[in-house]
């Protein structure tokens, strides 16, 4: 089985103009327990403590400090029937704003085209862990880097362990598309079971010393570039993203002998 690992936007919205969720993320309770330690920080340290952890300007904080305030998990899909609760939540893939998410254009796919992300994709997520397109999420703030220790776990990395490997592979044997940045991708990877493999496809503008050259915001242009492709084509097998060929081209002679690194150079 296929399954895509993408990374989350900083930026989020809740898509009230959009389908309603089908469900909730895996790990609800998770979820709840950091919303509690971030409040803590608040309560303890003041704004500062959150602007610390989070990173942001001033504007940044006073926005995520709200969203703070009025986030309240959902722990059960029946939940979703509450129209007070529906009115704060929204499908996680409407609900990221960025780049990588503008190149996907989820909005224009056709319904075989979503089917195909609700089964074979997943963002993932410093809070959530990790989310399948058509979850119910609210907007947050929380990177997986984050320097936030819970329950005796130093980090983010320690706090979600091996959990999140094993939701996107729970179905059987996987091969796991690894379309996410090193921050995120480093949650899942090492934690992948023994009957699981992955593939990581990397995306190079040119070449400096014979190794391609990777450009944060072109990379994530081309990460959505390739989900939406793959979702347009039905892709099924790892063998088939060597046809991927929007602005980029599988550079065979550049990836790994053993299939696990994809390399895919830019078009002049």
């Amino acid at each position: 089985m296929l399954q895509v690992i993408i990374s989350p936007a900083k930026q989020m919205r809740i898509a009230a103009d959009t389908f309603a969720p089908r469900g909730i993320p895996p790990y609800p309770e998770q979820t709840a327990r950091l919303v509690r330690e971030l409040r803590d920080i608040e309560r303890k340290q003041g704004p500062e403590g959150l602007k610390a952890l989070w990173r942001v300007n001033d504007r940044l904080l006073a926005e995520n400090v709200e969203r703070l305030h009025d986030f309240a998990p959902v722990l059960d899909e029946v939940e979703l029937d509450d129209p007070a609760v529906a009115r704060t939540v929204s499908p996680a893939v409407f609900s990221y704003v960025g780049i990588q998410y503008r190149s996907m254009a989820p909005e224009v796919m056709d319904l075989h085209e979503l089917e195909w992300l609700q089964d074979h994709l997943w963002v993932l997520s410093g809070l959530y862990g990790c989310v399948r397109p058509f979850d119910a999420v609210e907007p947050y703030r929380l990177e997986m880097a984050a320097k936030l220790p819970v329950d005796g776990a130093r980090d983010l990395y320690a706090f979600w362990g091996g959990s999140i490997a094993q939701a996107i592979c729970a179905d059987g044997p996987t091969c796991v598309v690894n379309l996410a940045s090193v921050e995120y991708a480093k949650a899942v990877l090492p934690h992948l079971p023994a009957n699981a493999c992955a593939v990581t496809c990397i995306f190079g503008e040119d070449l400096r010393g014979g190794k391609p050259v990777q450009r944060a915001t072109a990379s994530k242009i081309a990460r959505g570039s390739m989900v939406r492709w793959m979702a347009e084509h039905g892709v099924e097998h790892p063998k088939d993203l060597v046809r991927f060929d929007i602005g980029y081209a599988h550079a065979p002679e550049l990836s790994s002998e053993d299939g696990r690194s994809l390399v895919f150079m830019k078009r002049a």
